[in-house]
C-alpha cells in the first residue's frame, strides 16, 4: 500500500502527460481490433472507414496497414525488457524474446500513441509512448479509470482498450476480434494455425464486470462470424451484416507476414504458428 503511495506520487508528471488524450473523441465512433481467430474469416479493409484501437500482435496481419490504427495498448507488465519471467513458461527467468520483437514493431510506428504499463518505462521509449497503473486500485467502474490517474480496467487486454476508448471519449465501439466475448465462447489466435476452440458451455464470460461497465458509457457491440454466434453479455452483429460481405476463411499463412510469424515461433509463448508437420 504503501509502495503504490509513493509510486503514484512520484509518476504524476509521467501521468500529466495523458491528461490531453480525455474526451479528445468525444462521441466519436472506433473499432477496437483483438488477436482472435475470428480474424481470419473478415476482410480488415472493410474496417478502414473509422479510427481504430488494438493490441497484442495485430500488427503481423498482412491488412493492418489498411486501417485507421491511431492507439494500441500493452498492459503486461515488464514487457520490455532485454529479460522477463514468461508467464506462459511457469514464470521461467529468461531472455525476452517476444518483447524484443513487440518492442521493434512498436518503434516502427511512430504515429500510433501507445499506452502501457507504467513498469515498462524504463524499457521503451518514444514521444508516442504513454503510461497508466492502477496503484493496486480495484476497478468499479470507468467514472473512476482515468488514464492521468488510477486507471483501474487494466485487469485483460480487452478491459484496458476498452477503458482507454471510454477516456478517450468514443461513444460506439464495434470490437473485433474478441472471440471470448461471443457465444459459443471461441479460443484461438488469428495468427495462428488451423480453426478454433470452441466452449459449448454457456460460462462466465471474460471481463463481464467491466464489459457490463462499459455498456453504460457507451454503444458498444461485437462483430459474430455468423449467426451461429451472437454476443456474450454485449449484443452481436454479424460481419455479412455490417459489411455486407459474405466472410471467407483464410489460413494464417495467407494474412500474417511471413517473417512475423516466424518472430512470434520464436518468441516461447506456446503458439502454435505452425503445422505439426512443419515443426517436426
Amino acid at each position: 500500500m504503501i509502495a503504490n503511495s509513493i509510486l503514484y506520487i512520484f509518476s504524476k508528471q509521467i501521468r500529466k502527460c495523458n491528461k490531453k488524450f480525455i474526451g479528445i473523441h468525444k462521441g466519436e465512433s472506433c473499432y477496437i481490433f483483438g488477436n482472435g481467430a475470428s480474424l481470419k474469416y473478415f476482410d480488415l479493409k472493410k474496417f478502414s472507414d473509422k479510427i481504430a484501437l488494438g493490441l497484442g500482435a495485430l500488427f503481423v496481419h498482412k491488412e493492418f496497414e489498411y486501417l485507421q490504427m491511431r492507439y494500441c495498448y500493452e498492459g503486461q507488465p515488464f514487457f520490455f525488457y532485454p529479460y522477463w519471467s514468461n508467464p506462459y513458461r511457469n514464470n521461467k527467468f529468461e531472455k525476452n524474446i517476444i518483447g524484443r520483437f513487440y518492442k521493434e514493431r512498436f518503434l516502427s510506428y511512430p504515429n500510433i500513441i501507445y499506452f502501457m504499463s507504467l513498469s515498462n518505462y524504463f524499457g521503451i521509449n518514444g514521444s508516442n509512448k504513454y503510461f497508466v497503473h492502477h496503484f493496486n486500485q480495484p476497478f468499479n467502474g470507468f467514472h473512476n479509470c482515468l488514464l492521468n490517474e488510477k486507471f483501474t480496467s487494466m485487469s485483460s487486454g480487452l478491459a484496458g482498450i476498452i477503458g482507454i476508448a471510454i477516456c478517450l471519449g468514443f461513444k460506439d465501439i464495434t470490437l473485433v476480434g474478441y472471440d471470448y466475448s461471443m457465444f459459443p465462447q471461441a479460443q484461438g489466435h488469428f495468427y495462428e494455425y488451423g480453426g478454433w476452440f470452441e466452449n459449448t458451455y454457456w460460462g462466465t464470460p471474460v471481463n463481464k464486470e467491466v464489459l457490463l461497465a462499459a455498456m453504460q458509457h457507451a454503444n458498444i457491440r461485437i462483430v459474430t462470424p455468423n449467426d451461429s454466434y451472437r454476443g456474450h453479455i454485449l449484443p452481436g452483429i454479424t460481419y455479412k451484416t455490417l459489411t455486407g460481405d459474405e466472410p471467407c476463411y483464410r489460413e494464417n499463412n495467407e494474412i500474417c507476414e511471413n517473417s512475423g510469424l516466424l518472430r512470434l515461433n520464436e518468441g516461447r509463448m506456446s503458439y502454435k504458428i505452425f503445422p505439426p508437420e512443419f515443426s517436426k
